[in-house]
């Protein structure tokens, strides 16, 4: 059993270890890592590790100016399936500017190829939440088709 564990006791004999991560994934299982049925002899006790998130970071890109692009999650486009007002100004907000004049869809700002790999859609936020993170959406998702191409969303702040 684990002590002084942020989480609470590791209780199982069970471990992963060796996690080794891009920075781009969305989950620890997306993670390389090692698995043993038992704990090695040689550990005493289990050890337990966590992390506390803290949201996305976010960018706009292809506008003309800082308040206005393509919408990008750790270097890849969020799809503009479901894309509204309310997660657009979520996003102006995370930015630092006071609010949305526009959500835009159709990859206005930046030409997206057909085959894209999207970072999420379908987002559902009610305006007020802080960051994209707590809105509800997808992740992950993957354009094979025409209905790829220039999927992205975007938005245009106000200052």
């Amino acid at each position: 059993m684990s002590v002084q564990s942020l989480f609470g006791e590791v209780t199982t004999s069970s471990m992963v270890y060796d996690i080794k991560c891009r920075g781009d994934e969305w989950s620890l299982a997306a993670c390389s890592y090692k698995e043993d049925g038992d704990c090695p002899a040689s550990v005493r006790s289990p050890k337990g590790a966590g992390v506390v998130c803290q949201g996305y970071n976010v960018e706009l890109r292809g506008g003309s100016n800082s308040r206005e692009g393509d919408v990008y999650i750790t270097n890849q486009p969020i799809f503009h399936y479901n894309w509204g007002t309310e997660d657009a100004n979520v996003i102006c907000r995370m930015l630092g500017f006071t609010g949305v004049k526009r959500a835009t869809t159709g990859s206005t700002f930046v030409g997206l190829p057909r085959y894209t790999r999207y970072k999420a859609y379908n987002f559902g936020c009610s305006g007020s939440e802080t960051n994209l993170a707590d809105c509800p959406h997808t992740l992950n998702y993957y354009t094979s088709g025409s209905s790829g191409a220039n999927g992205g969303s975007g938005v245009v702040c106000y200052y």
